[in-house]
């Protein structure tokens, strides 16, 4: 299950719209979108990207084709020729901008937000140009192949992209990143194969994002600007392997993987520090992936489980080599990991009611897991690591240019958790507001207001080790951002 976007040229009702169960968010799309989407059928709009069908549940083959060729028949009785079939490759993407202030002392930091997102200060900041280069399957039961690409540039790509990215020149900061905007982040690069068994198999090979989480990569795709903190702290956003998608029913897509023991990182185990190799402690490093997602007959809720087990654990997370020494987060590899057993299962869910008229989105969304790896090089037998989240959204599209986006959350760590530069246990807790104005083409406002507080919610690196936080302070700790993205 694809969780990557598809973004639509700006509508009345907002500029990011979809409610396939291969896309985030679905929320809102309008019967001006719609139109849009037929007309794109028949290639009137080339410009436009044509997932806009495949991106509503509403428009389903037997709905639209009729529409389309009826179109289409009596353009050509007029004398405007048109052309049918959808172009074999298609190319979009976005520019992302923005201004942020974290009301911080100097040289402190919080260690459970995305680095950008956490340091102190105000500024602007180029967060992402990304690009989307694919060649998608259509919706026929045969043989046939495809591929993508997604690439960021921006400091987002060395923000959340470690270890897998390429930090621009610049100067380090105390993470270890140079966050500018020459960093470089191949976030997926995969092909496709479609067997046509029974309702088709999709086989995809590479680079990927998994089913987990309801948040995405893309931050004008997500509810808000910010990245929240399951997604932050506790779900890969990138893995690597394959995976094979079937559903059985209309209503229900199943997915199983195989893949390299590690997240965000082209490689499994412990190919970071000098080594090359794909095991952790001298074992095979593999992931084993199984999803299931339920889309409601109005296709108006979803609700996707997931899960990931690791017979010999995973490399990243940076776990620490002792109960009381602070790991080092889900991006960050460490070379103290060791084989050991390591799970992660997440569910999300999302409903639109019918009684809103599409105006409300609400979702939700719970994930844990545990590592039995923790354990000093002096003997110490291995203990267990766990983690806890939840997390709530809800969106309220007051109009066609308002709307407004609340989300709260809450993760706990036991110890030596999979929380950046935490010993635990840990409790931290997040409210964000976000205000959306949609007034140009093509371009997305939106401004925001989060808090957080809880357990060293943020402190100060003591040089020389980097990971411990001192002085250290529960919060709150506040952030006011603006954002503009303008998508193509």
């Amino acid at each position: 299950m694809d969780k990557q976007p598809y973004f639509v040229p700006a509508a009345p009702s907002g500029l990011f719209c979809g409610s396939s169960p291969e896309e985030r968010p679905l929320f809102l799309c309008s019967v001006f979108v719609r139109k849009i989407s037929a007309l794109t059928l028949v290639g009137l709009f080339p410009a436009l990207p044509v997932v806009a069908q495949a991106a509503d549940p509403a428009l389903s083959a037997n709905s639209v084709a009729p529409q389309a060729a009826e179109l289409q028949k009596a353009l050509e009785e007029g004398g405007i020729a048109v052309q049918s079939s959808p172009p074999s490759l298609r190319l979009s993407g976005y520019v992302d901008s923005s201004y942020l202030d974290n009301f911080l002392p100097p040289n402190t930091r919080i260690p459970t937000r995305m680095a950008d997102d956490g340091i102190p200060g105000g500024g602007f900041n180029l967060n992402a140009v990304r690009l989307l280069l694919e060649k998608p399957l259509d919706d026929q039961n045969r043989w046939e192949t495809g591929f993508r690409t997604d690439i960021f540039v921006g400091q987002d790509a060395a923000s959340m992209g470690g270890p897998d990215n390429l930090a621009g020149l610049g100067i380090p900061t105390e993470a270890g990143n140079a966050r500018n905007s020459s960093s470089f982040l191949l976030a997926q690069a995969y092909v496709t194969f479609r067997i046509p068994v029974g309702n088709a198999v999709d086989v995809k090979v590479g680079k990927f994002v998994p089913p987990l989480g309801f948040e995405v990569m893309e931050r004008p795709a997500n509810l808000n600007f910010t990245y929240g903190n399951l997604y932050t702290n506790l779900i890969p956003e990138i893995v690597t392997g394959m995976e094979a998608v079937y559903r059985p029913l209309d209503w229900v897509e199943t997915t199983l993987g195989v893949l390299d023991g590690s997240f965000n990182a082209a490689r499994s185990g412990f190919p970071f520090f000098g080594e090359n190799n794909n095991t952790l402690s001298n074992s095979a490093a593999y992931l084993f992936l199984a999803s299931t997602g339920l889309d409601a007959p109005a296709r108006n809720a979803r609700l996707v489980a997931s899960a990931l087990y690791g017979p010999n654990g995973a490399n990243p997370p940076g776990f620490g080599f002792a109960s009381s020494v602070p790991g080092t987060g889900v991006f960050v590899e460490s070379p103290l990991n060791r084989a050991a057993p390591f799970f992660l299962g997440d569910i999300w869910g999302e409903w639109i009611p019918k009684a809103t008229h599409d105006r409300l989105l609400l979702a939700c969304e719970t994930t844990g897991g545990f590592y039995e790896g923790i354990g000093n090089p002096a003997g110490e037998a291995l203990r267990s690591a766990s983690w806890l989240g939840a997390s709530l959204w809800a969106k309220y599209q007051a109009n066609s240019v308002t709307s407004l986006a609340l989300r709260t959350d809450w993760i706990h760590g036991s110890t030596n958790e999979i929380l950046s530069d935490h010993a635990g246990p840990t409790d931290i807790w997040s409210v964000t507001t976000t205000v959306g104005f949609d007034i140009w083409e093509n371009v997305m406002l939106r401004t925001e207001f989060r808090m957080d507080w809880g357990a060293a919610v943020y402190g100060t690196p003591f040089v020389p080790l980097g990971t411990v936080l001192f002085p250290v302070s529960n919060g709150p700790a506040f952030l006011w951002a603006v954002e503009t993205v303008y998508s193509f």
